[in-house]
């Protein structure tokens, strides 16, 4: 073997995989000499010591990839403070989440870590119109927990046009969701836009007015509305 051409070329070697598989070959020599001699005790230990310092780097870069691996653990709760085992979990930062027991897990691998850290949860019961979520740091600790608090969703938008009972647009007609006090002027082609105080596709009742004209209609929220008003 030419030992000169050898070290010079492991010398240019720099990727672990690559440096571990020439140990293991160089290793195999060395074992294979070491089996052929009387004395094959200094053989065997160079052998080992190759075999461990080539493979060293690989296992190093494994270890720290597996430190940097974050698994986050998510735990739903409803309304009544009990755990939820049916909701929709999601992450900000993408990814599948493993039902485990209780809850949900996030691997997030260093890599795709975001810049500052922070990682959103988000947790869902589309059925019962409850939504919440939590924000966390990933950092020192790799195996974070967080619980998320479900609320009821009102995030939805009411939206349409106020027409009279020829079929035309109302201007100036005041359009409510009964019990909450935000009130939206229709404009010159009787548009509105107003909060439902509901999820999407909850229903909810709206109302509108101008002078004596009245009518109210149950609509899921989300859905555009054609509110129609007339006299008494």
């Amino acid at each position: 073997m030419d030992w000169e051409k050898a070290l010079e070329f492991a010398s240019h070697i720099t990727h672990p995989v690559t440096l571990a598989a020439l140990a293991a070959v160089l290793a195999a020599y060395l074992f294979s000499i070491a089996i052929k001699k009387r004395q094959p005790r200094l053989p065997w230990l160079l052998a080992v010591a190759v075999l461990v310092l080539g493979l060293a780097p690989l296992l190093s870069s494994t270890y720290l990839q597996s430190r940097g691996l974050y698994t986050v653990r998510v735990f739903v709760l409803g309304l009544d403070k009990q755990p939820v085992d049916d909701a929709r979990v999601t992450s900000s930062n993408g990814g599948e989440p493993k039902k485990i027991e209780g809850g949900w897990e996030f691997d997030i691998p260093p890599q795709s870590r975001p810049a500052d850290g922070k990682l959103t949860l988000f947790a869902s019961e589309k059925n019962a119109f409850l939504v919440g979520n939590s924000t966390l740091v990933l950092d020192e600790d790799y195996f974070p927990a967080v619980e998320i608090q479900l609320e009821h969703d009102t995030s939805a938008i009411v939206r349409g046009v106020v027409l009279d009972d020829h079929n035309r647009s109302v201007a100036g007609a005041r359009v409510s969701v009964p019990g909450y006090p935000q009130v939206a002027v229709t404009d010159e082609m009787g548009n509105f836009v107003l909060p439902a105080h509901a999820a999407d596709g909850q229903i909810v009742q709206v109302r509108a007015q101008k002078d004596q004209q009245v009518g109210t209609l149950s609509v899921p929220a989300g859905t555009p509305v054609e509110l129609v008003v007339r006299h008494p």
